[in-house]
């Protein structure tokens, strides 16, 4: 049975790892970011089409897109997605097929917006920062849908 010594001595040896070998920021925000996964059961969402990925050479010498369209397949539907840029603010709005209500989990390294899908499936989002994230779809009367991580 553990006593006051033992706490003692384990409290000691977490300041000192914490002081000589601190859990790198990477680290704690991967482990965060698998925690928000945590609805195992959620159909994976494949990406299918990505307008950044389909476009000749010619316009790349033009320089970044203002406009990046994404499609994302699984669980039965189709996650059309259109990433906008504005200066340094990026806009997420897109439409889930067939149409339905549900609610759209954009999901980023720190945060998770979460906003709602209209009856015809239509949604969409305020600015956010430029960065990685992931939608999470949860649809009113179906299996929760995850797509893959994005760079935008």
């Amino acid at each position: 049975m553990p006593d006051e010594a033992d706490d003692e001595l384990t409290d000691e040896l977490r300041r000192l790892a914490a002081r000589l070998d601190p859990v790198p920021p990477e680290l704690l925000g991967a482990a965060a970011g698998a925690f928000t996964w945590r609805d195992i059961d959620a159909e994976l969402a494949e990406l299918v089409f990505d307008s950044l990925l389909d476009t000749d050479e010619a316009s790349l010498v033009r320089g970044a897109p203002e406009r990046r369209l994404v499609s994302f397949t699984g669980g039965g539907l189709t996650i059309d997605v259109e990433v906008t840029s504005a200066g340094p603010e990026r806009t997420v709005m897109g439409q889930i097929v067939p149409p339905q209500r549900g609610v759209v989990d954009i999901r980023r390294r720190q945060e998770t917006v979460s906003i709602e899908a209209d009856e015809l499936g239509r949604f969409r989002s305020g600015p956010l920062p430029p960065g990685p994230l992931s939608l999470r779809l949860r649809p009113a009367g179906g299996a929760p849908v995850v797509t893959d991580w994005l760079a935008l």
